[in-house]
């Protein structure tokens, strides 16, 4: 994020925002309630264009020139605060039932994980700590 600010009716929800986030690297945004971690994820999402700014992905593209399913095609998107997780199944089952993929009606009745995909969830749940959930 490069110089991004963001007003609703005059009031500054972001104000010249600038945060580099490098591949691989991980980051926490935390701040009360009002200072405008909800906001900057909208425009990183595009859900809220920015009044000014821009959001440069793998730097090249700029996220604020694009619609919000494009940006979601990039893979980029957001998750609401209210957890939606089936709390029976455990993490490593939920976040399968994430995975993208493209399923038919038929596909979907006999479908199961790959190989790659058992793998990419492994790694995942490693980098989150979350492994033995």
């Amino acid at each position: 994020m490069d110089g991004v600010s963001v007003s609703f009716d005059g009031f500054k929800a972001l104000s010249e925002l600038s945060l580099v986030v490098e591949r691989g690297e991980m980051r926490a945004v935390i701040g009360p309630n009002g200072a405008g971690k909800t906001t900057m994820m909208d425009v990183i999402s595009g859900r809220t264009k920015p009044d000014q700014g821009r959001v440069i992905f793998s730097g090249k593209t700029d996220l604020t020139r694009l619609d919000e399913s494009t940006i979601a095609e990039l893979g980029i998107g957001r998750k609401f605060q209210k957890p939606t997780v089936f709390e029976k199944q455990t993490v490593y089952q939920n976040l399968a039932l994430a995975l993208k993929s493209d399923r038919k009606v038929f596909q979907k009745l006999f479908w199961h994980l790959t190989k790659t995909s058992k793998v990419h969830l492994q790694e995942i749940l490693d980098v989150i700590s979350l492994s033995d959930q």
